[in-house]
């Protein structure tokens, strides 16, 4: 507080004390209300009669609130902002007998034929002892049962010190200038000097348009603003004044506007700016102009917001018919538009067309019974929201997303045409959607031309922000595949000079979600690009992001199973924390510190409980910081004693961790991870070369198969196990990928150059091994992998799987000592038994796959069941046998279908008949075999032998399965049969154990 206050404190009481002296009473209720109006209510207005006569029943200021919603329903001034509480104030200037005043002032206030009161507020020139203050508080309550507030004395000069009332003093009171301390917070000259006059006019000079905008800046500008929010009820006065005029026109339109708009959020509630908002919409829809059109749509939004938020009187029900009114008025004015005359017309009302379906529907909540508590005053009241805090995965069912994405598509089209119109709002709501409609089929075409919009106005920096705001969305939603999408186009348009730290922290928060998807290598690759892109940096701002990067790869290192790799980046992270952060090692402002450094402990202590020969790498890992010093101090601490065993241990660490336990020990390290319901796994030498290289192919691997899980690929599950080579001083043309046969297991050899030196060169083999280690496990034709590439090359995967630099440089950072010491030392045993698991959004896919029909499905099978009865004679015989019997129960035990072990049956014994027929089955003709599977079985010819079926029963179920798969253009290559891959495939992505016509029981044991 300032020195000044209580010399400004004693002037005014002094002053105040001076108006008891001349009996000014009207000054002294002027002051009240004034203060009443700023502490208490809004709506205070002086009351009317002479004072000395008691014609104002003692109120010298009161609330209409109670009247003026029905008698005066388009009033200005404070009316069109009025309360809803009916408040009283009363003052008086004498010196002596104030508790009689005060007690005769309130049987006035409450007598019977009084209008009814919930709160009085008695001002005084003297103080009143406190004792009398509760004495008439009392007699408040149990006698008239209002609440009384007393002010008076130094409580009154207390508060016109106040920096929001200090001009009532200086006004009023003659309180000079020089005593009033600058405001701490002060408004912009320009909001001072417009209330000054505005106050000394008493208003508005002139209802103008002119007037109205610069009264319209200050309310905005208070709406929000911490401190001239209290000036607002003086505000919505000012422009509550061009309510007054008549007809209505635009300005009262506006005013309209601007008044409910500041009531709802900067105060938080409704008020009378309900009745303000029909007469908008009523004014709106005569009226033929774009702007006007668009601001009822926004106010009728805000209208339904109020209704949500609680503080609307009207039902969901009536907002929604001025809604669908307003709809309708805007869609026949769009329709008598010319679009190639008036283009920006046209977009402007394509655009408040799409705005409008972006809207709740509340009433449909209304419909089902639900209504919002009410509230006093609405959450949120004077706090901007930024967009990307909205939920809008909710939106599904609620809001008419195509109708909106529909008029979105229209608009597009119509932007090139349309130059001035501006999209930027529009914009950003659709970023508050983007989860909600990415899957719609024009979401890309729509992102693009108005992230294109913005481009052409704002800049590139502009759309990466607007990237990343969606791209929180989408995680927010749930859909970390999308946000990274977006995130990578953010990254691509700050990656330039000047907007270098939005790129460092893009790609710090790539790294982060790759981390929370267990692409533990892609993260690591990710934040050690973006530490040497900040290190690189002549700015200090982005230098500091420097130590923050290297943590994150330290922590990809640690979630990896890397524990001694992740030791020796937490080292260089603390030299880079010591040297760029500020108070560096004060836990309680680096947080992420200390998380960082909880981790390393329980790993150093599971080391010395279960391992401690390899306690000695974290020793050299630390060789400078005392990072060691500290960990071994703490582990000896009884406190920090490990309560598991190794085994237990273990259990809780596959749980944990998205790699075995000291993966980076022993002569060859493995990386083992699951995505798209493969399990790969990636072996090579353990030495700094080999390592860099591997572990540079793998992370490039994971962002390609994260980005290609976007597009939802056929791919089996299966697992591949790779190699790498590394071959030193090589071109990248000569890097190579091959496959070999392994039966269920995928086997493949990489072999790969360490070469640094062409961008472009690493950037084309990376992604051509990466598409041939997916070939493998893709299963529908080559088209559809050339066409899944094509989207990947649009969408820019040769700058995804990049960092700046290649990861041999980025995440270069340890010694060749580091490696060897590694090498030389024994992985745990019990890190063998490590499985990986893949994030939810990574899983082996469920959604329903490419040209499956089901009509189709359901034709084939009954064909095949109505095939399988020209075998019902040794069908009979089969099931006679016990062993048969027990087939069939073994295999619908293991869930397959009655028309699949039909069919499998049909082609045992299609095999039969070709064997006993002495047919080539190299060349017999598919009409052959067809007429060989069909045809009836007669009385005299002899029965398929059950032996002969239960041999081969195995065999050709995987048979009968490739056939269903090849229906629906599946294929997969090198599979041993009966392993059950493919029919895996054929349940998750084409209903294969669902898929059933009625039928009878085909394997009930005939009678003999």
């Amino acid at each position: 507080m300032s020195s000044m206050v209580p010399e400004l404190e004693a002037y005014i009481s002094f002053r105040l004390a001076q108006l008891s002296e001349r009996n000014e009473h009207h000054a002294f209720e002027t002051i009240a209300t004034r203060i009443a109006r700023k502490r208490i209510s809004a709506n205070i207005l002086v009351a009317n009669g002479p004072v000395s006569a008691g014609g104002d029943q003692q109120r010298d200021a009161e609330s209409y609130t109670t009247r003026i919603p029905d008698e005066l329903p388009h009033a200005a001034g404070f009316a069109a902002s009025a309360s809803t509480s009916p408040v009283v104030v009363a003052c008086t200037v004498q010196k002596t007998g104030l508790k009689h005043k005060i007690l005769d002032d309130l049987a006035g206030i409450c007598a019977e034929n009084a209008a009814p009161v919930d709160l009085v507020a008695f001002f005084s020139v003297q103080s009143i002892p406190e004792a009398v203050t509760h004495e008439v508080q009392e007699t408040a309550r149990t006698t008239y049962g209002v609440t009384l507030d007393v002010y008076s004395g130094m409580k009154v000069a207390t508060i016109l010190a106040e920096p929001d009332l200090v001009w009532a003093a200086q006004h009023y009171l003659g309180v000079p200038a020089a005593m009033v301390p600058e405001p701490e917070n002060a408004v912009p000259e320009w909001y001072d000097e417009l209330r000054e006059a505005l106050r000394r006019n008493g208003g508005p000079a002139a209802l103008t348009p002119a007037a109205q905008g610069e009264i319209t800046a200050a309310l905005r500008f208070a709406t929000w603003d911490e401190v001239a929010n209290a000036d607002l009820p003086e505000w919505l006065d000012f422009m509550g004044a061009f309510l007054s005029r008549h007809p209505d026109d635009e300005i009262v339109f506006r005013a309209c506007y601007e008044i409910s708009v500041a009531r709802f959020r900067g105060m938080g509630v409704a008020g009378t700016s309900e009745g303000l908002i029909r007469r908008a919409v009523s004014y709106a829809l005569l009226s033929h102009h774009a702007s006007i059109l668009d601001d009822a749509v926004t106010l009728v939004t805000y209208w339904g917001n109020m209704w949500i938020a609680g503080v609307a009187t009207a039902t969901a029900s009536e907002i929604a018919a001025a809604r669908d009114r307003l709809r309708e008025h805007i869609t026949a004015e769009l329709a008598a538009t010319d679009r190639a005359t008036y283009p920006v017309r046209s977009a402007s009302l394509t655009g408040t067309l799409a705005y409008l379906h972006l809207q709740v529907k509340w009433e449909q909540a209304e419909d089902r019974g639900f209504r919002p508590p009410m509230a006093e005053v609405a959450a949120h009241a004077g706090v901007k929201l930024d967009p990307v805090q909205v939920d809008a995965s909710f939106a599904d069912g609620i809001v008419d997303l195509n109708a909106a994405m529909q008029y979105l598509d229209d608009l597009t089209d119509l932007l090139p045409q349309a130059r001035p119109y501006s999209a930027s709002s529009l914009s950003q709501l659709f970023t508050m959607f983007a989860p909600a409609v990415a899957a719609h089929p024009s979401y890309v075409k729509v992102r693009d031309a108005l992230d294109a919009r913005t481009a052409e106005v704002q800049g590139d920096a502009a759309i990466a922000e607007r990237c990343r705001d969606r791209a929180v969305s989408f995680e927010n939603a749930g859909q970390p595949l999308q946000a990274l999408a977006e995130l990578h186009t953010a990254k691509a348009r700050w990656f330039h000079g000047d907007l270098m730290y939005g790129a460092v922290l893009v790609s710090r928060y790539i790294a982060k979600i790759y981390l929370d998807l267990r692409l533990t290598y892609a993260a690591k690759m990710y934040a050690c690009g973006a530490a040497m892109i900040a290190n690189q940096s002549p700015d200090d701002d982005v230098k500091t992001q420097v130590p923050k990067a290297l943590l994150q790869a330290a922590r990809a290192a640690q979630v990896s199973g890397c524990w001694v790799d992740a030791a020796a980046l937490t080292e260089i992270t603390l030299l880079a924390h010591n040297s760029l952060a500020t108070d560096a090692f004060d836990f309680s402002k680096h947080p992420d510190l200390e998380r960082h450094h909880a981790n390393e402990l329980m790993e150093y202590v599971a080391v010395r409980a279960f391992w401690p020969d390899v306690e000695p790498l974290f020793r050299d890992a630390h060789p400078r910081t005392g990072t060691y010093e500290l960990l071994a101090e703490q582990a000896a601490h009884p406190d920090a004693a490990m309560p598991f065993d190794e085994e237990r241990f273990q259990e809780l660490a596959r749980e944990q961790f998205a790699g075995p336990v000291l993966a980076d020990l022993g002569d060859t390290r493995t990386i083992d991870f699951e995505a798209l319901g493969v399990r790969w796994a990636f072996t090579f030498d353990n030495n700094h070369t080999s390592v860099l290289a591997a572990e540079g192919v793998v992370a490039a691997f994971q962002v390609f198969l994260a980005d290609v899980a976007r597009f939802d690929p056929v791919v089996i599950r299966a697992a591949a196990r790779i190699r790498v080579d590394t071959v030193r001083g090589a071109s990248h043309a000569e890097d190579d990928v091959q496959f070999e046969d392994d039966g269920d297991e995928i086997s493949g050899r990489i072999t790969w150059s360490d070469s640094t030196t062409d961008l472009d060169e690493i950037s084309r083999s990376i992604v051509s091994t990466c598409i041939q280690l997916l070939g493998e496990v893709h299963a529908r034709p080559r088209d559809d992998l050339m066409a899944l590439l094509d989207l990947l090359g649009r969408d820019g995967i040769s700058h995804k799987v990049l960092m700046g630099r290649p990861y041999n440089e980025s995440a270069g950072l340890l010694s060749d000592e580091h490696y060897d010491r590694c090498a030389g030392a024994t992985r745990p045993p019990s890190s063998d038994a490590f499985t990986p698991s893949s994030h939810d959004v990574l899983a082996a896919s469920t959604h329903e796959g490419p040209d499956y029909n089901r009509a189709e499905s359901l034709e084939r099978i009954e064909q095949r069941y109505r095939t399988a009865k020209s075998w019902d004679r040794s069908l009979a015989v089969f099931l006679q046998d016990p062993r048969g019997q027990d087939a069939v129960e073994r295999l619908r035990a293991d869930g397959w279908l009655d028309w699949q072990i039909l069919v499998t049956f049909v082609n045992v014994g299609l095999n039969w008949r070709v064997q006993r027929e002495a047919i080539n089955p190299m060349t017999i003709s598919p009409q052959r075999m067809r007429e060989l599977a069909t045809r009836p079985e007669t009385e005299s010819e002899p029965r398929l032998p059950v032996q002969f079926v239960l041999d081969h029963l195995d065999d050709n179920l995987f048979v009968q399965t490739a056939s269903v798969a090849r229906n629906w253009k599946i294929q997969v290559r090198g599979e041993t049969l009966g392993s059950g891959i493919l029919r895996d495939l054929l349940i998750r992505r084409y209903h294969f154990a669902e898929d059933d016509v009625p039928h009878d029981n085909p394997f009930e044991i005939p009678v003999a």
